[in-house]
């Protein structure tokens, strides 16, 4: 693969807890190094390692790389020890414990769970590492209420000449240093890649770009540089329950706001997308520079399929989301099935709705389906 050069990756390692098996190192991406938004070189993995590993110094282990959404940083992971207050960006602490107790938990991931499902031979052993994406940067007009969620600007996971090379950090320097610093098996076979949201788009992203790396990917509601998210609307039915509805939908908008201004950073930061569009009352669009758009729909991963109809056919595919999702992107998804049936490119597809997700279809559906995504790659790996 990548040759392998301790001189370039600085580790500190810290244990997350008294659990030394879940990890929390510091590697030095050198991808990010001169990045144009002077975010941070010094980035948190948060690494699961299987029981049994220190015991057994001879066994090697596959590995699942898990990509968080938009909004999360090098504290909001997709999986950790416990439910955290941040797990996904899953704001916990603000929930009152009778809306809580709505929220079935039992069908998130956890690292005691995969525990528990390893141990009991349920699930195989695997490492689990999930890196930092986040650009660092505060969402658009610093609003308080996204201040208050300890919400960040995401990268999207791809170079940016705007934002810096976060797919070669994931490619490069994440990677490299999992293979240099722990007993994985380093080949495609026995290496997946699983994400939600922005995840799940950079999951698909990684792998339309790195085939070669990854022998299977879940997306879980991915979004995308499409005509679809120009409509971009966003629900807040958890938050509107707890802090009403008046709030509730201006922390919609501005949420929706601060991810339509993401994508003109990444994409066209010098020649932006977002104030040439003029709606109606209604909101629908009546013009934009179509010039412009271009710039959005180099990262288009319906586009990028049909460049690139070989890729994703080295590797297998699982994409779902609620029909209900908060930011409308069952029809983001949908469209993006239809581009994989076009070109009979071969995926498990399910476009769901959950009445257990219904509080929040967007955050829960992902965590309530994170384990089926890591069932679903460990039926995969090479045996």
């Amino acid at each position: 693969m990548f040759t392998k050069q301790k001189s370039i990756i600085k580790s500190n390692c810290k244990e997350a807890q008294v659990n030394n098996r879940y990890k929390i190192d510091t590697v030095h991406a050198e991808s990010l190094e001169g990045n144009p938004l002077n975010s941070p070189v010094e980035r948190d993995l948060n690494i699961y390692l299987p029981p049994g590993y220190y015991e057994n110094e001879e066994k090697r282990y596959p590995v699942i790389y898990a990509l968080n959404g938009h909004g999360g940083d090098n504290h909001s992971w997709a999986m950790t020890q416990n439910f955290s207050d941040k797990d996904f960006v899953l704001p916990l602490k603000y929930i009152p414990k009778k809306i809580k107790k709505l929220i079935n938990t039992g069908r998130m991931a956890n690292f005691k769970t995969l525990d528990n499902l390893i141990m009991s031979e349920e699930l195989d052993p695997v490492i689990i590492v999930q890196p930092d994406p986040s650009l660092h940067v505060p969402p658009k007009g610093n609003s308080f209420f996204l201040k208050k969620l300890g919400l960040t600007k995401g990268s999207f996971y791809v170079n940016s000449q705007f934002t810096g090379n976060y797919m070669d950090y994931v490619i490069k320097d994440v990677i490299n240093y999992i293979d240099f610093n722990y007993r994985t098996i380093p080949d495609k076979g026995h290496r997946a890649i699983v994400g939600g949201s922005m995840g799940g788009f950079g999951t698909l992203y990684l792998c339309l770009q790195h085939p070669e790396l990854f022998c299977s990917a879940a997306a879980l509601s991915p979004g995308n540089f499409s005509e679809e998210l120009l409509e971009l609307t966003s629900k807040t039915p958890l938050v509107n329950k707890i802090l009403g509805k008046r709030i509730g939908n201006k922390i919609a908008r501005l949420m929706a706001a601060d991810i339509m201004d993401t994508l003109d950073l990444i994409s066209s930061n010098d020649n932006p997308l977002v104030p040439t569009i003029k709606r109606d009352e209604t909101g629908k669009i009546l013009e934009m520079n179509m010039e412009v758009f271009k710039n959005w729909k180099k990262y288009d991963i319906n586009n990028i399929i049909k460049k690139k109809p070989n890729s994703l056919k080295q590797v297998n595919i699982m994409l779902n989301c609620d029909k209900n999702d908060d930011y409308g992107l069952g029809s983001v998804v949908e469209k993006i099935h239809e581009t994989l049936l076009e070109l009979d490119i071969n995926h498990q597809y399910e476009l769901y709705s959950d009445p257990e997700v219904a509080l929040s279809p967007h955050v829960l559906g992902i965590l309530f389906h994170i384990l089926p995504s890591i069932r679903f790659c460990l039926q995969h790996f090479a045996i």
